[in-house]
């Protein structure tokens, strides 16, 4: 295990008087600089800041920061997603570390996805079972990291779209079955 235990600090968010939200950082004593080239392996949609070490990454709304001491995470909800979020984060930089021999390390800052890259394979149904209105909002948000392949429903249910399928799973470098 890299990170045996951590100190959690919880403030209200400084950056926005509109909106009121939570960001927590976690602190710890070890150095996590060699595992920020195996999370940008893994982690698809983030980027890597060799000059830092340092790796961002946005999951779901949160926006998710790496650096050699600390990880950081803002837009929460509550007190106790903080917590939960944080967790799951150091859980993530274990995990990855413990399968850092079955991962090759990857020190490149890479390109962003473009959206209508990613709206061209996409089944162009606007059916909103993803929750968004059109196919082509889905693509900004999938090329953002705001949401996974997996919410696409024709995508990955009908055989129809299979080559478009395997086509958007190595774009975004999709490592593990959809549903």
């Amino acid at each position: 295990m890299l990170i045996e235990s951590y100190r959690l600090e919880i403030e209200v968010a400084t950056h926005s008087d509109q909106e009121f939200e939570y960001e927590a950082i976690a602190h710890f004593d070890v150095d996590i600089s060699e595992a920020l080239a195996y999370l940008n392996t893994e982690l698809n949609s983030g980027t890597y800041f060799s000059d830092g070490p340092a790796f961002s990454w946005r999951k779901n709304s949160h926006k998710i920061g790496f650096w050699p001491k600390k990880i950081a995470a803002d837009h929460l909800e509550t007190r106790e997603q903080a917590e939960e979020i944080i967790e799951g984060l150091v859980k993530l930089v274990n995990d990855v570390w413990e399968r850092r021999h079955e991962i090759e390390p990857d020190t490149r800052t890479h390109e962003k996805r473009q959206p209508l890259e990613l709206f061209k394979l996409l089944p162009k149904t606007n059916c909103k079972v993803c929750g968004e209105n059109t196919c082509y909002n889905f693509s900004i948000k999938l090329a953002s990291g705001l949401l996974e392949l997996d919410a696409c429903v024709p995508i990955i249910q009908e055989e129809q779209y299979g080559a478009q399928r395997s086509s958007l799973q190595s774009i975004l470098k999709v490592k593990r079955p959809l549903l």
